[in-house]
């Protein structure tokens, strides 16, 4: 069916720049090569723990499919408040929290409740792409914090220039541990950044989505800290193996809450109810904990026999700290193809599937992104491949 021909250039002009997500897009070219391993989705392998599944199936049972209330049923903000509590220490009230539908809509309301047309968000890189896209439909001026030359880390003394140069910026985004490289901070490093932060009157919205999967040390919020200028997000795709539930999270002062909540109500309205019901399971149960804490050992093995491989071929690669990836830097011989052509030759020649640093920010063209969210058997079937590959 074709539009009607007036009609084709009276889109919102935002839309000009923006095509899709390039992760999703490389994804797609990966999947059109026979027997290829992919190593591209950042998304677990694992299937839901059987007592959230059950729960989903007694909710819907119980008729729990009407209208919910639109931030997200008590029982489900509290379970939150106090999964909060419980692992990281932060205090929130089942007021101060909304259920969303995954954190890339608490992204997607929080930037919009807190910026204005022309506002100036800042972006720690390498990032998520759906922060740039909310940025451009939000019309924002969107400026980028390169880490590169950190070993992918803010520090404080860059932080603290950046903010002197934008006194106006109205919002950081950062992201740890961080979507793509798996680095993520110390408490003693968070505190460092939170004191540089509380100098200047910003929002600070934390995207803390792997905060459940670290291997060296035990996660620290943002909000430990700085409570009343940060909005927390997270969610259960990823520590729970809940992506297709879609259910997240946005912890923030009242004040906050009130504002972005809007934006909730005349966005998507509210999650499902027989959702929230499963997601207080998730939550609640001590098996799917127990079942948790067995995937992430899982990643940590997948990590502990993947990365010694890869730098033994000559990948440049940073200490790990969470996540399920692999931020490698492409080898010397093949430096001259850049971030998209390396990837494409990897995959048509060795049929491995991988992500190329570009989809995380234009400074990554070096890079690429593995996720090891996949069984053994592929990680050791691609790491023979890119083995070949690189020697041949």
């Amino acid at each position: 069916m074709e539009i009607k021909k007036s009609l084709e250039n009276k889109f919102n002009t935002s839309l000009a720049n923006l095509t899709g997500s390039p992760i999703r897009e490389f994804d797609r070219f990966a999947s059109t090569i026979d027997g290829i391993i992919k190593l591209t989705l950042g998304e677990p392998d694992f299937n839901t723990a059987e007592e959230v599944k059950e729960a989903a199936k007694n909710a819907l049972d119980n008729n729990r499919t009407h209208y919910s209330v639109n931030n997200g049923i008590v029982e489900l903000r509290t379970a939150w408040a106090k999964n909060l509590k419980n692992k990281f220490g932060l205090n929130y009230s089942p007021d101060e929290v909304i259920v969303t539908i995954g954190a890339s809509a608490a992204i997607e309301h929080t930037i919009s409740a807190i910026t204005n047309e022309g506002d100036t968000i800042l972006v720690v890189t390498p990032y998520f792409s759906a922060y740039e896209g909310v940025g451009i439909l939000n019309k924002c001026n969107i400026k980028f914090i390169d880490t590169v030359d950190n070993g992918f880390k803010l520090t404080p003394k860059q932080l603290d220039k950046v903010l002197s140069e934008n006194s106006d910026a109205k919002a950081l985004l950062i992201n740890y541990p961080n979507n793509p490289s798996g680095v993520s901070y110390t408490r003693d490093e968070v505190e460092a950044i939170a004191n540089v932060l509380k100098k200047y009157d910003i929002f600070v919205v934390s995207d803390e989505i792997y905060g459940d999967i670290t291997y060296n040390y035990k996660h620290t919020s943002l909000a430990t800290f700085i409570p009343e200028q940060t909005v927390l997000i997270s969610g259960l795709s990823k520590s729970h193996a809940m992506t297709g539930w879609r259910v997240g999270f946005i912890a923030a002062p009242e004040a906050m809450i009130k504002k972005i909540g809007v934006f909730h109500l005349f966005t998507v309205s509210g999650a499902a109810t027989f959702i929230q019901d499963a997601a207080v399971e998730a939550l609640e149960n001590a098996e799917v904990e127990k079942y948790n804490q067995h995937m992430i050992e899982t990643y940590r093995e997948r990590k502990d026999y993947m990365v010694p491989k890869l730098r033994e071929l000559g990948f440049e690669i940073p200490e790990i700290e969470g996540a399920f990836y692999i931020f490698a830097k492409i080898p010397e011989q093949y430096s001259g193809l850049g971030a998209m052509d390396f990837c494409k030759l990897l995959a048509k020649e060795a049929k491995v599937g991988v992500i190329p640093g570009t989809a995380f920010g234009s400074a990554y063209n070096d890079y690429f992104r593995i996720s090891y969210a996949t069984s053994i058997e592929n990680i050791k079937e691609a790491v023979e491949r890119i083995t070949k590959f690189i020697n041949k």
